[in-house]
C-alpha cells in the first residue's frame, strides 16, 4: 500500500535535494569541506597536528551549525542573534504589573466614589443627575 506523509502545517515541509539533505544543509556541508579540508591538509605543515585538529573543529562547527541546528524553532543565526541581544545589550525592564495596576485603579475609583457619596450625604455636593433618590449614594 502506498503511503504519503503530509505535514500538519505546510510551513513545516522542507524539500530534500540530495541524500535527504535540504539546500541549506548541502551548502553548509560544502562550505565545511571547502574550509576544513585545506586547513587540515596544509595546516599540518605549519602547526602541530593537535592544534590543526582544534582549528578545523572551531572553524567548521559554526558552518555545520548554520545548516543543521535548530534551537526552539529558531535557525542558528536567529538563535545567535537572540543570545547576543540577551547577554550583551541592555535589557528593557518592565516594572509594571498589570494586575496590581488594575486593582489599584479600581480601589482608587471606589475611594473617589465613597468620598463623593459622603460629600453628598453631608450636603456639601449636589448629586449629578436629576433622578437622584435618597438610596442612590449608598454602596
Amino acid at each position: 500500500m502506498l503511503e504519503v506523509k503530509v505535514p500538519a502545517e505546510i510551513r513545516a515541509y522542507r524539500g530534500k535535494l540530495v541524500a535527504g539533505l535540504s539546500v541549506r544543509q548541502l551548502i553548509s556541508v560544502g562550505g565545511a569541506l571547502i574550509v576544513g579540508v585545506p586547513m587540515g591538509v596544509f595546516g599540518g605543515k605549519i602547526l602541530p597536528d593537535d592544534l590543526v585538529m582544534w582549528g578545523v573543529i572551531f572553524s567548521v562547527a559554526p558552518i555545520i551549525a548554520w545548516g543543521f541546528m535548530k534551537f526552539k524553532g529558531m535557525r542558528f543565526e536567529e538563535a545567535v542573534k537572540v543570545l547576543f541581544k540577551f547577554n550583551f545589550l541592555p535589557q528593557r525592564r518592565v516594572y509594571e504589573d498589570t494586575e496590581v495596576n488594575y486593582f489599584s485603579q479600581i480601589r482608587t475609583e471606589l475611594c473617589e466614589r465613597d468620598i463623593r457619596n459622603q460629600l453628598i450625604q453631608n450636603g456639601e455636593l449636589e448629586p449629578e443627575n436629576s433622578d437622584y433618590e435618597e438610596g442612590d449614594y449608598a454602596l
